[in-house]
C-alpha cells in the first residue's frame, strides 16, 4: 500500500543501473492500461475492470524492481515490466487475472488508507461472492484470501484529494509465471509466513469454484462502480 504523493516514476528511471540485458520491453497500450498508468490525475468516480490479454509485471514506485523481479527472464522472455502509480509489491498480470482500477473522492476526514482498503476490498469480496466464490477474507493489510491462501491483491494512493485503488484477482492464470518472473518479496504479510509463491497463493478455479474470467469482469466493475459513488 501507499498514501503518499508525488509524480510516479517511469519503468526505465525504476530499472536504470542494471545490465542493458535485463532490461525489459516497453510496455504496449493494455499493459498500460492494467497497471493504471493514465488514472494517477483521473477525476472521480471512475472504474476500469478488464482481463489481462498478456503476461506483463507490474511493481510499485515503493519497491526496486531488480529486487523483486527476475528481471533477466523477463528480458529474455519480452515480458514488459511497468511501475504502478498505488504503492504495494510486485504482481504479474498474465491471461486469467481479472485487473481493476478505481479512483474514488477522498474524504477530507480520512488520513489513512485503511478505511479505503475495507471499503473497496470488501466490494471484490462482495463481487466474487455475487459470483459464486464464497468464503473470501481480507487478511494483511490488503490481501484478499481463502483460507491462507490468497486470491487477490490490492494497492493503494492516495494524494491529491483522490483515492486510487488498484487490484488483481487470480481466476485461472498460469501460477507458474509467479516463480518466473518474481523473487521472493522484500516485505509480506506476517500470515503469508515465509511460504513461496505457489505455497501462498491460489486461484478460483484451483480453488474449486466456476466461475469465469468473464463473470468476474462484470462483477468486479459493477460492485467497485458502486463503491466508488458511495
Amino acid at each position: 500500500m501507499s498514501a503518499s504523493g508525488g509524480t510516479p516514476r517511469s519503468p526505465v528511471a525504476t530499472i536504470r543501473g542494471v545490465d542493458a540485458a535485463q532490461i525489459p520491453p516497453p510496455p504496449s497500450g493494455h499493459a498500460r492500461s492494467l497497471a493504471g498508468l493514465d488514472l494517477a490525475g483521473a477525476p472521480p468516480p471512475f472504474v476500469r475492470a478488464e482481463a489481462a490479454r498478456e503476461v506483463v509485471v507490474v511493481v510499485s514506485r515503493s519497491r526496486t524492481a531488480a529486487r523483486e523481479i527476475v528481471l533477466e527472464r523477463c528480458a529474455a522472455d519480452g515480458v514488459p515490466v511497468v511501475v504502478r502509480p498505488s504503492g504495494g509489491g510486485a504482481v504479474v498480470l498474465a491471461p486469467g487475472v481479472v485487473a481493476a482500477s478505481a479512483v474514488l473522492a477522498a474524504d477530507p476526514a480520512v488520513r489513512f488508507p485503511e478505511p479505503y482498503f475495507r471499503r473497496c476490498c470488501g466490494a471484490v469480496a462482495a463481487a466474487l461472492a455475487a459470483v459464486g466464490v464464497e468464503g473470501v477474507a481480507m487478511r494483511g493489510i490488503s490481501d484478499l484470501c481463502l483460507g491462507d491462501r490468497k486470491i487477490a491483491g490490492s494497492s493503494l494512493r492516495l494524494a491529491g484529494g483522490r483515492v486510487l485503488f488498484q487490484v488483481s484477482v487470480l481466476v485461472e492464470p498460469n501460477l507458474g509465471l509467479l516463480d518466473r518472473y518474481l523473487r521472493h518479496p522484500s516485505r509480506e504479510p506476517e500470515y503469508r509466513a515465509g511460504r513461496g509463491h505457489r505455497e501462498f497463493v491460489t486461484s478460483v478455479r484451483l480453488a474449486g469454484f466456476a466461475a469465469t474470467v468473464g463473470d468476474v469482469v462484470a462483477a468486479v466493475d459493477e460492485f467497485l462502480r458502486t463503491a466508488a459513488r458511495a
